[in-house]
């Protein structure tokens, strides 16, 4: 065998066992399949450990969109950034899970989480009472999630979710009049009192069940007083009486 052969054979070999090098190397970070990655994730959220969970459920749904477990592992990651804490994930999982999947068995749970994810949201950011000046707070979140919890109880009236889902919106209801109510009684200290009318009366209209309609006509009597007319607090005083 000569010199040249001698090489072209050495050259071969090296080649080879770099490709195999490398083939092993690939197999090693190659994603584990998909059903090993929802075991382990069922594990993690049976272990309590939801950041896991978050982690494997991702990683289902990144590289095997299309999978056998796909659904199911879009339905848990839900829960596991309920969980979490992490109600704006939550909430954008519940809303693509609703349009992805809208005849799943369990489509009634993506609906009743947006709901309960977007309540927690807004529990964090109005419960702090020093955090904004109470004529601006924002209730735009508690309002959205009244509206999505609205639209799930009229939507699966027989839900296993009905129940807590009522207590929220009765929670969301009264939350929503007191930072009204909140606002007005701002209003009226300033002595805006036309703006702190407006608020009283936009909660006695709009939210006529909530636990703050005698506060809401309280602040009415003292705003009608206050711009000098007498005979509508004198008539807002009867209802008082009547409630």
């Amino acid at each position: 065998m000569n010199f040249i052969m001698k090489n072209k054979i050495l050259i071969t070999s090296i080649f080879i066992l770099l490709l195999t090098s490398c083939a092993s190397k690939d197999d090693e970070e190659r994603e584990p399949a998909e059903v090993q990655l929802y075991n382990l994730a069922q594990d993690r959220i049976n272990a309590k450990n939801y950041v896991g969970a978050v982690d494997s459920l991702s990683r289902i749904e990144r590289f095997y969109p299309f999978g056998v477990y796909a659904e199911q592992a879009r339905a848990d990651l839900i829960y596991a950034h309920y969980m979490t804490g992490d109600f704006d994930a939550a909430y954008a999982s519940s809303e693509k899970f609703i349009r992805l999947y809208p005849r799943n068995t369990n489509i009634d749970y993506a609906y009743f989480m947006r709901g309960m994810t977007g309540y927690y949201q807004d529990d964090g950011i109005i419960g702090n009472v020093f955090s904004l000046e109470l004529a601006k707070r924002d209730v735009s979140g508690a309002m959205q999630s009244y509206a999505d919890l609205t639209e799930f109880i009229i939507r699966y009236p027989e839900s296993e979710y009905i129940d807590p889902a009522r207590e929220r919106l009765i929670f969301l209801r009264n939350l929503i009049a007191s930072s009204e109510l909140d606002g007005a009684e701002y209003y009226l200290k300033r002595g805006a009192f036309v703006a702190a009318l407006n608020r009283a009366n936009y909660v006695l209209k709009n939210i006529p069940n909530s636990t703050e309609k005698d506060r809401a006509l309280r602040i009415m009597k003292e705003a009608y007083e206050q711009l000098g007319y007498p005979e509508y607090a004198g008539k807002v005083e009867e209802l008082q009486i009547i409630n």
